[in-house]
């Protein structure tokens, strides 16, 4: 990550904005710390509150959790009409990602019943007998990469089960899907997102004449403004599903695997107090910060001691949340016993993430199934393994290797 002034760079930069806040600063580029991307974020930290640049069409960057999260809950003065740099035009938008209250409220009223906690108690079941076969089919040999064998199927299989789409349709969809995650040229993005439209748009087409008891069917029969729900309606809603729905978790997990891989006090707590689990999803994810979404301001406001122009851009990247020595004492510091290990992952305010009940139950399942499975491992000697940044951070390859007799002796599913 580079953090050149001003004068060092080329492009235009608003008059509005205080020249001592402009830094070089690329979301796509950020550079790993020792090979941890969220260190590489951490590095903001050490200078100013707010920072703008001119990259990707130009945002600002505020670093400190007060900020950031008043910014989320914040609907009135910042809209979610752009959330993602840079800005894409696409043939329609997401639904209900860039919809601003009170139109909003329709969406998610729409989707919200398919993820209560009630409406989703099955597919725990589902989840674990599925970490359960998937660690099972590598558990004798003794390595496995983690993202290839495990995260990149556990949490897409359920999905598309939620959506009654064909799990071998998986290796089709993720570079589609990753354009939208890492690739900054917004016609890569205009064109994976139609890509996304053209492969839902039959399959829709299909469930209308096949319904059945799927998320798609829901949506199809769902009400927006007291009307069914439009063919394009019914489109935006089930790509915003499949972008938000098949990469968050798998970045979450593989980052949560890296960590507890290089860090055995921290494999030895979860081994001698599995009940500890669901704290420890909490502090890995406050930890690992994925999303790195974007607001625009609606018109003049300030936010800390800085004033954002009408059509401002602002990042909100979540890992300057979780790693604010402001908001946590000793941030990089991963304690499961922590009490308070609030984050960002999932939002705040009125887009809160609709999906935060199923990604924190996968997460839960696959420590409890591994940890019965594979009580020790690490990472493989010698292999550079680091995250990336992006609109998303993630983490594409994470080898792992362990003693296959001894993991021999563990739970049988």
């Amino acid at each position: 990550m580079t953090t050149q002034t001003a004068p060092a760079m080329s492009g235009t930069i608003p008059p509005h904005i205080p020249k001592e806040l402009v830094r070089d600063v690329d979301i796509f580029s950020i550079a790993p710390v020792d090979g941890d991307i969220h260190l590489g974020w951490h590095a903001l930290h050490d200078g100013p509150d707010a920072i703008y640049t001119p990259r990707n069409g130009g945002h600002w960057i505020f670093t400190r959790a007060e900020d950031i999260h008043a910014i989320y809950r914040n609907h009135k003065d910042f809209s979610n009409e752009i959330v993602a740099v840079p800005p894409v035009v696409k043939s329609m938008r997401f639904a209900p990602a860039e919809v601003d209250p009170p139109e909003l409220d329709q969406y998610r009223r729409a989707l919200a019943p398919a993820f209560m906690p009630k409406s989703l108690a099955r597919y725990e079941q589902i989840a674990r007998d599925l970490a359960i076969e998937l660690i099972e089919a590598f558990r004798a040999k003794g390595q496995c990469e983690f993202q290839a064998d495990v995260a990149r199927h556990l949490p897409i299989r359920v999905f598309l089960g939620m959506m009654d789409l064909p799990a071998e349709d998986a290796p089709h969809l993720m570079p589609t899907v990753e354009d939208q995650i890492r690739n900054p040229d917004p016609t890569a993005l205009a064109d994976s997102f139609q890509a996304m439209l053209d492969y839902l748009d039959s399959r829709i087409e299909d469930r209308r004449r096949n319904p059945g008891s799927d998320l798609i069917t829901q949506i199809i029969n769902s009400d927006i403004d007291g009307q069914k729900a439009s063919r394009e309606q019914v489109l935006s809603m089930s790509a915003n599903l499949m972008f938000a729905g098949l990469d968050t978790v798998v970045a979450a997990m593989g980052f949560a695997m890296r960590f507890l891989a290089t860090h055995p006090e921290h494999r030895q707590e979860l081994r001698d107090h599995p009940e500890i689990i669901p704290d420890a999803v909490e502090e890995l994810l406050r930890y690992h910060g994925i999303t790195n979404l974007a607001r625009v301001a609606r018109h003049e406001v300030e936010v800390g001691d800085v004033t954002l122009g009408r059509g401002d851009l602002i990042v909100l990247a979540t890992t300057l949340y979780g790693l604010d020595e402001r908001r946590f004492p000793e941030p990089e510091k991963v304690d499961f016993r922590r009490a308070d290990k609030a984050h960002l992952i999932f939002g705040s305010g009125v887009h809160r993430c609709l999906g935060s009940h199923l990604a924190r139950t996968e997460m839960r399942v696959l420590l409890e199934e591994w940890f019965a499975r594979i009580p020790e491992f690490t990472l493989v000697p010698g292999e550079d393994v680091k995250g990336v940044s992006g609109r998303n951070n993630s983490i594409e390859y994470v080898p792992l290797r362990w003693d296959a007799q001894g993991a021999e002796g563990g739970a049988h599913g």
